[in-house]
């Protein structure tokens, strides 16, 4: 694993990772660039340490149209615990589709889990015994970025 050495080290990988997920046009979910680029109730104006933004998978119609299958995801690390979202594909206005938010504070994090294959991976989060979040990803594009979440999660633990 990576190690990041310190804070500086961090804000400035995290603010790499924000500029290329609102540079992505379409392919991200309006509400999710939008909770990234301003600062909502959703942050709490804390730190992000990490940010995961995996993006929507869709398929081709044979009328050469796209159907999402897979809906886009973003995982944020704060000072306090996870955040996710996850796109919806219920039209609400021309500009916000629904989406899905969960919080998850460190402190009531039992265990995670992350198993790797060779095409999928699974990233789990579980508290009181019970699972919480299963997030799903294509192993080639995100297994570094979720090893590098599963280090953030365990030092914030570390040091609450």
């Amino acid at each position: 694993m990576t190690e990041i050495k310190n804070r500086d080290q961090l804000k400035e990988r995290v603010e790499k990772k924000l500029m290329d997920i609102l540079s992505k046009g379409y392919n991200a979910h309006y509400i999710l660039k939008k909770v990234l680029k301003d600062n909502t109730l959703f942050v709490e104006n804390k730190d992000i340490l990490d940010v995961i933004f995996i993006t929507r998978e869709e398929i081709t119609t044979n009328e050469n149209e796209s159907e999402p299958f897979s809906p886009a995801k973003v995982i944020i690390a704060t000072d306090y615990g996870l955040l996710i979202l996850q796109e919806g594909f219920t039209e609400i206005s021309d500009n916000y589709l629904g989406y899905g938010l969960q919080k998850i504070y460190y402190n009531k994090i039992d265990s995670i889990k992350l198993d790797i294959c060779m095409l999928k991976g699974k990233f789990k989060v579980f508290a009181g015994g019970n699972e919480l979040v299963e997030i799903e990803f294509e192993t080639t594009k995100y297994y570094k970025e979720f090893e590098q979440l599963i280090k953030i999660i365990h030092d914030s633990k570390m040091t609450q």
